[in-house]
């Protein structure tokens, strides 16, 4: 069973994301905000993290940064309702595999998890 960290700080959005992934299998591990993602991270072990961009404090890209200088190897998949192509790309950039839109659609987050256990961008 693949377990999948979600950080969002938007209860609905994590409900939504929740009940998909268990839908597909997962077993999933909420965190409200990026402080509390990364110690889930670092606690729980999770196989793959999805987190949502834009959250007060402690957003999408301090968790980015967060795991790679705490040298914490998971697949993260991105979701947000930003979509320029700069934040696109400073995503990858800071390590994301992978990057869906907000509303997230079922089957784009079961590719993206499976690209990213894979390797894939």
């Amino acid at each position: 069973m693949v377990k999948v960290l979600i950080i969002d700080d938007s209860s609905f959005q994590r409900r939504i994301l929740s009940g998909m992934l268990t839908d597909m299998g997962c077993e999933v591990i909420p965190a409200d905000n990026g402080m509390v993602g990364i110690k889930r991270a670092i606690e729980d072990a999770p196989d793959i993290l999805i987190t949502d961009l834009l959250m007060p404090e402690y957003d999408g890209y301090w968790v980015l940064e967060q795991l790679r200088s705490q040298n914490l190897p998971l697949p993260v998949i991105v979701i947000t309702s930003d979509i320029q192509t700069t934040t696109v790309e400073r995503c990858h950039r800071m390590g994301a595999k992978a990057f869906l839109n907000k509303p997230v659609k079922k089957e784009d987050l079961h590719a993206a998890i499976r690209t990213a256990l894979a390797g894939g961008t």
